[in-house]
């Protein structure tokens, strides 16, 4: 009789935990640690996905980021020729030596004096720093704050790195240790978004005081097919200003010269006949693929494949973005504002950067302004990534909502009112109305999420001492976020 009431006791337990787990919210955020993920052959992959995006850090592969995915559309670049590889901490390597591994990386800042070589200069050297660069990272998930993060620290890097010599087919061997940098980074995703946030961190493990900063970029899918060279459809977009102008006084610099373009090709592509003048018309240049101003203070760019070089810029407001004009799909950066005070390398804080290396692909490169770190002395830097599908480009402006690609705009003529955007959040879209500068109609517009572009086409009745507009995103945690806005 005991055993058939605590068996009864058990089932309704049983029955009632059931109950409460159906009812529970099913979460639609994990992070997890998956061996062999996509068969990239490497034992551990750390894995953040939620309904709209997915997130991969491999530690064996620098502590890289490999994937950022907005449903099956890829941002990242990755290498399988490097599937499954690690590779040791030994600075001994040559140009051939590079394990770029793709995806999402950094070096340290200025590159031009990370090396040292025979004459005990200190110069620049390709590849960078490997225990920065290419050595096994350490890495673990965290909860605080009932936040999950995948965080990953490299090893100590130490300061100046040998440089081959083709002369002598020797190394340098640098007869100190000037610096010794470690690189920690933090990332996590939330639900129901397809927002990223990174807290990078560079401290200083040495006993000098050292001035350093960070270059960190992401390295793009530029065609849609490994045999087809579209780069025409994979752009990225860089908001300027003509307040903020280089240190030698131009708006921005390219790194390429028809010289440098020449030899490149000639070298890399097809032999080229300088003689030819159908030759001379098409390489003979510093790239066709720079198109410029596509809208006021808005400089667009598009992949090349018959170049290697770059374009720096001081990106004026706080964002990059880098675009698939495929399945108009844009991931864009969000970082630190730029101080005209702080020092940057090249006086910049923005590179575009075109590779023809491997596949080939996109680069969008930010840079941390240089700082002068005591011993044990640490600096941060944050960024929010966002995705989102759109209608058309170029991205005229961005914020932690969402791109907005038309301004909202009110056509006084029809009464109209007009925008067009991608989300990072889901919710419920928004447009509030002010009158004489006070709240005065909520209009539900429609459900939008980061896989559903959206506009606005809307016409309005009673306009009479409208103010203002402001396009907000309500989502089910009934939080106002603000997309856009207008005052008239």
């Amino acid at each position: 009789m005991v055993k058939t009431i605590k068996l009864l006791f058990f089932i309704k337990i049983l029955f009632i935990s059931s109950i409460a787990i159906a009812q529970t919210p099913k979460k639609d955020l994990s992070v997890s640690i998956i061996k062999n993920y996509k068969n990239w052959k490497w034992d551990e992959v750390f894995v953040a996905k939620n309904k709209f995006i997915s997130v991969a850090v491999v530690p064996k592969a620098a502590g890289r980021v490999l994937e950022y995915n907005l449903g099956d559309v890829p941002s990242l670049w990755i290498n399988p020729k490097l599937f499954g590889k690690s590779f040791s901490n030994n600075e001994n390597v040559k140009m051939k030596d590079w394990r770029n591994f793709g995806g999402y990386r950094l070096v340290p800042i200025p590159v031009k004096n990370c090396a040292i070589n025979k004459k005990e200069k200190k110069v620049k050297r390709w590849p960078p720093p490997v225990s920065i660069g290419d050595a096994p990272y350490q890495a673990k998930i965290t909860n605080k704050n009932n936040i999950k993060s995948i965080d990953v620290v490299s090893g100590i890097q130490n300061l100046p790195v040998p440089v081959f010599d083709r002369k002598t087919q020797e190394f340098s061997v640098p007869t100190k240790i000037d610096e010794q940098l470690q690189y920690s980074r933090t990332l996590h995703i939330e639900e129901k978004s397809s927002l990223v946030f990174i807290n990078h961190t560079l401290t200083n493990k040495g006993i000098h005081t050292i001035k350093r900063g960070l270059k960190i970029s992401s390295q793009h899918v530029s065609r849609s097919k490994p045999e087809l060279a579209d780069g025409e459809n994979f752009v990225a977009h860089i908001p300027f200003s003509k307040n903020y102008k280089l240190p030698n006084g131009k708006q921005y610099e390219i790194s390429v010269t028809p010289e440098s373009r020449w030899r490149y090709i000639n070298r890399n592509r097809m032999k080229l006949d300088k003689n030819n003048p159908e030759h001379i018309k098409k390489y003979f240049n510093h790239g066709t693929n720079w198109t410029g101003e596509v809208a006021p203070g808005i400089y667009e760019t598009h992949y090349d494949y018959d170049l290697m070089g770059g374009i720096e810029m001081i990106a004026s407001k706080s964002w990059l973005s880098y675009l698939n004009k495929i399945n108009n799909t844009v991931f864009v950066k969000i970082f630190e504002p730029y101080d005209p005070k702080l020092t940057y390398e090249n006086g910049a804080n923005s590179v575009i950067f075109h590779s023809g290396l491997e596949d080939g692909y996109l680069e969008t490169e930010i840079k941390t302004p240089i700082y002068t770190l005591e011993p044990q002395e640490s600096f941060n830097y944050r960024e929010i990534h966002g995705a989102a599908k759109i209608m058309a480009s170029p991205i005229l402006d961005v914020n932690t909502t969402g791109v907005i690609t038309k301004k909202i705009t009110f056509n006084k003529n029809n009464n109209e009112i007009t925008g067009a955007y991608g989300v990072f959040k889901e919710g419920m879209a928004i447009l509030r109305i002010y009158k004489e500068d006070k709240k005065h109609e909520d209009i539900l517009l429609e459900n939008v999420s980061p896989l559903k572009a959206f506009s606005i086409k809307k016409s309005l009745i009673n306009t009479e001492r409208i103010t203002a507009f402001k396009l907000l995103i309500k989502t089910s945690e009934k939080d106002y976020h603000l997309l856009d806005n207008l005052t008239l």
